[in-house]
Order: C-alpha cells, then sequence, then structure tokens
C-alpha cells in the first residue's frame, strides 16, 4: 500500500502542477515552490555539481554557435534523459527490492526509454517552442521519425503489460516496480506526447521528481502514547 502511495501520489502531483501551468502559470510555480520547500525541510537534497558540469559546457558551446535556443534544446535532452534515467534506476531497484532481478535487467526495461525518446521526437518535429518565455530550439527532424519511434514505443509499452499481466495472472507480479513503470510512461506520454506545451511538460516532470523526493508517508490512525 505504502509503495502504490508513493508512485500514484507523484503522479497526481505532476498532472496537476500541469494543468495549473496550462491554466494559470503562476498557480504552477506556487506548487513548485511548495514541493521544492517541501524536499528542502526533509534536507535530502543533493547536488552532484560535477554531474551539471558537462551539460553546462555543452549548452555554452552550442549557445555560442546557434544561440539562445539551441542552448536551451541542450538542457533539455539533458533533463530528459536524467529524468528518464532516474525513473530506470528507480524501478530496478524495486525489481530487486521485490526479488524480481529479472525484471532489473537494462534488457526487461529498455521499454522505459521508448516514452521519453517519442516525447523528445515530438519536441523536435514541433520546435521551436517557448519555455518560460525562453526560446527552446532542436534540430527540426520530419515526419516520419515521431512516427516511426511512436510505433516502437506502442509496440514496446503493449509487449511489456502483456508480460506483466502474465506475471499477474500466475500470482507473480511485482507491484511495486510494475506501478512506477505504469505511472512513468504516463508521464513521460503526458508531458511531452500528447500535449505541445512544452513548458507544462516541464512543470509537471519538475513536480513529479519532486514528488519522489519527499514521499508522503503512509498515514497511521494508530493511537501513539
Amino acid at each position: 500500500m505504502n509503495d502504490r502511495l508513493s508512485d500514484v501520489a507523484p503522479l497526481i502531483a505532476a498532472l496537476s502542477v500541469g494543468a495549473a501551468a496550462m491554466l494559470w502559470p503562476p498557480l504552477a510555480l506556487l506548487l513548485l515552490a511548495m514541493l521544492g520547500a517541501r524536499v528542502l525541510m526533509r534536507g535530502d537534497i543533493k547536488i552532484d555539481l560535477a554531474q551539471l558540469a558537462g551539460p553546462a559546457l555543452a549548452a555554452l558551446v552550442v549557445g555560442a554557435f546557434v544561440g539562445v535556443a539551441g542552448a536551451i534544446g541542450v538542457l533539455f535532452i539533458w533533463r530528459l534523459f536524467a529524468d528518464t534515467r532516474w525513473s530506470v534506476m528507480e524501478a530496478a531497484r524495486l525489481a530487486m527490492r521485490a526479488g524480481r532481478p529479472a525484471v532489473a535487467s537494462a534488457k526487461a526495461l529498455a521499454h522505459a526509454w521508448t516514452t521519453p525518446l517519442y516525447g523528445l521526437a515530438l519536441v523536435a518535429f514541433t520546435a521551436p517552442h517557448m519555455v518560460a518565455g525562453l526560446p527552446l530550439d532542436l534540430p527540426h527532424v520530419p515526419v516520419w521519425v515521431p512516427v516511426a519511434v511512436g510505433v516502437i514505443a506502442v509496440g514496446a509499452v503493449f509487449d511489456w503489460g502483456l508480460r506483466r499481466a502474465a506475471d499477474w495472472r500466475l500470482g507473480e507480479l511485482a507491484t511495486a516496480p510494475a506501478l512506477h513503470l505504469l505511472t512513468h510512461h504516463a508521464i513521460f506520454l503526458v508531458a511531452y506526447g500528447l500535449t505541445l506545451d512544452v513548458s507544462a511538460g516541464i512543470a509537471a516532470m519538475a513536480a513529479w521528481r519532486l514528488a519522489h523526493a519527499a514521499p508522503l508517508r503512509q498515514l497511521s490512525f494508530t493511537a501513539v502514547p
């Protein structure tokens, strides 16, 4: 129950912030600030400057040649990759904790990369964009690229769903990693695949990560003396 709550609550937070970003951006900023303050109060913030150096340098180099829009595009790709990698590693951790090492392998988790790649392809196809008043640009790709990546994503996610359905039928379903991956596909698809509002997608993804960084504790109604 606690694992289910820890994945459903971040998804609800992400969808709420994303919707707020489309309807009234100041409300989305307020909600993100509240989530960020909650993480800070827990003291769980860890900043690895070494990991920031590479993306920052790449953004500076690209920005020097093609402008600010290209630099922000590089940062967008970096955040998409970082969020996907974190989510895949979290799914592997949950699978190992559930005693299912086969579900934690790189091959078994390859499907988790398909929806983020589809989102990236769609954002590149519809570029340029405006993100919080700043331009974001990526190399424009032909229409067949997001179509092809989308077909691959549908096939990979469908295959994963069939395997998990078979596990459930046999009573061998590892609920925590399956639920995490389900919300993973949902949030990436909603953030970057179903809407053209990249700003709202980035806000939703930030809320998802912040909500995971400070998960809701399972409520207890037991009297404590």
